[in-house]
């Protein structure tokens, strides 16, 4: 994926990319004017890595966050009405009669079984605390997004 995405900005010259452990990274100090990501927060330890990505936004940099999220209310679950045949027709458009392996369904089936979700509730209270003025909202298909601005100087 860095090799495409390198090919893909060859024009910006400002782009760093690095392959590196999050939790061990050293940061650096208000380097990122913007720090994005997909599906990948519900398999860290988001309290303890939040910190080091506001320390690491320059004054007016954002971080804009896309994962998951568990259903707690009545209301998470009827969206779940709605989203589950949506899903499944999505599937079916995007992916066009391409049939997923055993080994590919396995391995997201154990994914999926070992993996553990924040509510909106507890991602709204971890990001808040954190970042103050987080704005947390929810969205279709299980996910949820948090964005917050680091003050100007």
């Amino acid at each position: 994926m860095i090799t495409v995405a390198k090919q893909h900005s060859q024009v910006y010259a400002n782009i760093d990319f690095q392959v590196a452990d999050v939790l061990k990274w050293d940061f650096p100090v208000e380097q990122f004017d913007a720090i994005a990501s997909i599906a990948t927060f519900h398999h860290l330890p988001l309290e303890n890595l939040l910190p080091s990505l506001k320390t690491a936004l320059k004054p007016g940099g954002k971080f804009v966050i896309l994962d998951l999220v568990q259903p707690e209310t009545i209301q998470d679950r009827l969206s779940n009405v709605i989203a589950v045949p949506l899903n499944w027709i999505w599937q079916i458009l995007k992916n066009r009669n391409i049939k997923q392996s055993l080994k590919a369904k396995a391995a997201w089936q154990e994914h999926f079984r070992t993996d553990k979700f924040l509510t909106l509730s507890q991602a709204r209270r971890i990001y808040t605390k954190t970042c103050p003025g987080a704005k947390i909202r929810k969205h279709l298909f299980w996910r949820y997004s948090a964005i917050w601005e680091k003050p100007a100087a």
